[in-house]
C-alpha cells in the first residue's frame, strides 16, 4: 500500500467504535498544557516564557517573539509543536546573554500572552518537556441510551492496555500535504532544490513519521503489537530511553505493568538495535521502503526508537449526552488524536 494512503487507513488495536462525533468545534474544546518536568533555576542566559496561545501555531509565535525581542529567530527555542486550533500553554526560551528581560507587554501578541518569565542556564531543546496534559470535549452525533456506558468501558480498556502510539494527522499537514511535498522533493529525478530550512524540517519529520506509522500498523496487523517479537527493543515508560536485551525473562510482566513498551525504529543513519526475529522483521521492513529510508539517511537523520504504545495517565471521564469530556496526560511526542481513535470515530471540525 502506498505510504500516503496508509496514513488514512491505520488499523486500531481494539474493534472499531460504533460511535461517531466531532471534536475541536471551538478552541476551548481542545486544551493542551506542557508539563516541563523541572523548574527553571531563576538565573542564566536564557529567558523562559510560559505562554498561553489560541489561534496561532508554535512556529509563528516563535518568529514573533524573536522580532519583538530583537534577536535572531535561531535564538528562540521551544520543546514541542502545539496545535493552532486549540488553547495551549507551552514554554519558549529566548537567548538573551547580557541583555535585560523585555517587558511582558512587548512580548504579548494578539493570540497569545506571556503568563510567566524566568531565567535558566540552558536553552529549551525539542522534546525536553516530560509530558502534555489534555482536556478534550467531543460531541457524539449518534448517541443513544447505551453510549455513555459503552464509552466508559472502552475508556477503561484503553487506560489498561494503552493505545497504538501513531503520529497523528497534524504531523502530515492539512490533507497530508507535508508528506506529499516530502516525497515530491526527496524522490524527484533529477533532484530538486531543497526547501527552506523550516519547511525542510517539517517534510523530513512527516516522511519519518509515516514510516514509523507503517511499522506500527504492521505490528498490529501481524499481531505482535502486544506480544513483541523476540529480540525487540523496549522503551522505558515515560522516557526516551530504550534498550535491547534478548536474554531478559521478565518482559511480559513488565509490559503488563506498564513499566516498559515495545519500541519501533525511526528511520536514520545507524544500525538497527534489535536482534533475532525482530531484527529480521525490521530489516525486511527497511528493504520494503528502502528509497525513503536512504533519503532520510542522506539528510542526516539518526536512527532512533519510539514506543509503540502510549499509556494515558491522570485520566478523567465525563459523559453528559451528547458531550464527552476526557482529561489525561501523555508523554511528550504522543498524539491525543491517535488515542482518541481507539475510543470513537471522530472528525476534527477544523479539517472539515
Amino acid at each position: 500500500m502506498p505510504l500516503k494512503t496508509l496514513q488514512n487507513q491505520l488499523p486500531t488495536a481494539l474493534p472499531a467504535s460504533p460511535w461517531q462525533g466531532v471534536y475541536r468545534l471551538a478552541p476551548e474544546d481542545f486544551l493542551v498544557e506542557e508539563v516541563l518536568g523541572f523548574e527553571p533555576e531563576g538565573q542564566g542566559e536564557h529567558l523562559y516564557l510560559w505562554i498561553e496561545k489560541n489561534g496561532s501555531n508554535t512556529l509563528f509565535v516563535a518568529q514573533e517573539l524573536a522580532r519583538s525581542a530583537g534577536i535572531h529567530p535561531k535564538a528562540v527555542a521551544y520543546s514541542g509543536l502545539k496545535d493552532r486550533h486549540a488553547i495551549t500553554r507551552q514554554w519558549f526560551s529566548l537567548h538573551l546573554a547580557g541583555k535585560a528581560d523585555p517587558a511582558i507587554a512587548d512580548l504579548n501578541g494578539a493570540n497569545w500572552q506571556v503568563l510567566k518569565m524566568v531565567r535558566h542556564p540552558r536553552k529549551l531543546k525539542r522534546g525536553t518537556h516530560r509530558s502534555n496534559h489534555f482536556t478534550l470535549r467531543l460531541r457524539v452525533d449518534n448517541a443513544d441510551e447505551t453510549t455513555g456506558s459503552w464509552l466508559k468501558e472502552r475508556w477503561q480498556q484503553i487506560i489498561q492496555q494503552g493505545a497504538p502510539n501513531y503520529f497523528g494527522p497534524q504531523r502530515f499537514g492539512r490533507g497530508g500535504q507535508n508528506l506529499t511535498k516530502a516525497l515530491d522533493w526527496l524522490m524527484a529525478n533529477p533532484p530538486q532544490k531543497p526547501p527552506k530550512r523550516q519547511e525542510k524540517s517539517l517534510y523530513l519529520s512527516a516522511l519519518r513519521s509515516a514510516l514509523f506509522n507503517a511499522w506500527l500498523a504492521k505490528t498490529l496487523t501481524e499481531q505482535h503489537w502486544q506480544a513483541p517479537l523476540a529480540g525487540s527493543c523496549f522503551n522505558l515508560q515515560g522516557t526516551r530511553s530504550y534498550f535491547a536485551d534478548p536474554a531478559a525473562t521478565n518482559i511480559a510482566e513488565r509490559l503488563a505493568k506498564g513499566d516498559i513498551n515495545a519500541a519501533g525504529p525511526l528511520a536514520g543513519k545507524g544500525n538497527l538495535q534489535s536482534a533475532g526475529s525482530a531484527l529480521a522483521a525490521e530489516t525486511a521492513f527497511c528493504e520494503d521502503y528502502l528509497p525513503y529510508w536512504q533519503a532520510l539517511e542522506k539528510q542526516g537523520l539518526t536512527l532512533d526508537y519510539k514506543p509503540l504504545r502510549m499509556l494515558p495517565q491522570a485520566t478523567e471521564f465525563n459523559w453528559q449526552a451528547p458531550w464527552l469530556t476526557l482529561s489525561f496526560t501523555l508523554p511528550s511526542g504522543c498524539f491525543a488524536t491517535s488515542l482518541l481513535s481507539e475510543l470513537i470515530t471522530a472528525q476534527d471540525a477544523q479539517l472539515a
